[in-house]
């Protein structure tokens, strides 16, 4: 972001910028764009984070449901605990996403997601204070 578009966003009154709308729930295809692993704030557990681009809707969600959203702008995220009891869980999604493959680490596997098109779920969840409602994605697996 170039210095000047950074200042003209800050230059917005607070008020008057409005928060984007959640998307549909439903089944999308879409792009991995990126995965970085982080720790969760409350428990310091750590985690891969999958960052997925939507760019098509399936027929499961409304017809009218994302008008005025551009899908290709939006980056949802799907967090993989790494944890010896969560470990399959990551395991599955490379398996669904890149197909089984005998003998390679995760090391090996997670640097390949990036760029998979896939097939993923979106729902919707609140936050824990119960004020805002986010997309959460659900299941991934190879388009």
């Amino acid at each position: 972001m170039s210095a000047s578009t950074f200042r003209s966003l800050l230059a917005q009154a607070t008020d008057a910028v409005e928060r984007p709308r959640s998307i549909a729930d439903g089944h999308y295809i879409g792009v991995i764009k990126s995965t970085e692993f982080g720790v969760s704030r409350q428990k310091q557990t750590p985690y891969l984070r999958v960052n997925i681009t939507p760019e098509e809707e399936t027929d499961d969600v409304a017809e009218d449901a994302n008008i005025g959203i551009d899908l290709t702008k939006r980056e949802l995220r799907r967090d993989f605990y790494i944890t010896p009891q969560a470990l399959y869980r990551l395991s599955d999604m490379l398996d669904a996403v890149l197909g089984k493959q005998a003998g390679r680490s995760f090391d090996e596997r997670i640097p390949e997601l990036r760029g998979v098109r896939v097939l993923f779920g979106v729902t919707h969840r609140d936050n824990e204070q119960g004020t805002e409602t986010f997309n959460d994605v659900t299941t991934i697996v190879a388009a």
